[in-house]
């Protein structure tokens, strides 16, 4: 399940507004996936877009927000995570948190696993094992080992997985 979340959120190439702690103070930037924080930094939260131009506006909207009112409050981290929430608002931005994700990515693979489940009955997956069929054969015609079907089948579920974010990525 979790390999088909992440294959989830790698289709849809989100991009993060993320708060940062240092040891200067708080950062409002955008991330990606991949990015990783550097020494001495902390995540102190952070929200998806789905497109990574509507994620720097959000951004660079906070960061403005934040600088105005930093000093009117003490809880800072509190602060600049409002300040990403009104950034959106006045943006017409949606924000997803990781548990948004999990359930619609959730609620992918549910939909994923009963349309399988469904051609299967009706016989129509042919195209899917003359698929297996051809990799059991050109695997086994170079001597490597063959995976199972369902292991197989595992595979071909992640790569579905994928394309079905990556077409969900501009609704």
């Amino acid at each position: 399940m979790n390999a088909l979340i992440a294959a989830y959120r790698e289709g849809l190439a989100l991009a993060a507004v993320a708060v940062i702690e240092r040891a200067d103070g708080l950062r409002i930037k955008t991330m990606t996936p991949e990015q990783t924080l550097s020494s001495g930094e902390s995540l102190v939260a952070c929200w998806w877009c789905r497109r990574p131009a509507e994620a720097q506006c959000v951004a660079d909207g906070a960061a403005r927000i934040f600088r105005r009112t930093r000093q009117e409050c003490s809880d800072q981290s509190a602060l600049a995570c409002d300040a990403v929430i009104r950034a959106a608002q006045r943006l017409g931005v949606a924000l997803c948190t990781d548990a948004d994700l999990d359930q619609e990515a959730v609620r992918s693979i549910a939909r994923l696993d009963a349309e399988i489940a469904t051609q299967m009955r009706a016989g129509a997956l042919k195209s899917v094992n003359q698929s297996y069929r051809q990799y059991r054969l050109e695997a086994s015609s170079r001597g490597e080992r063959v995976l199972p079907y369902a292991k197989w089948m595992d595979g071909y579920k992640l790569k579905l997985m994928h394309e079905i974010a990556a077409n969900l990525r501009y609704r």
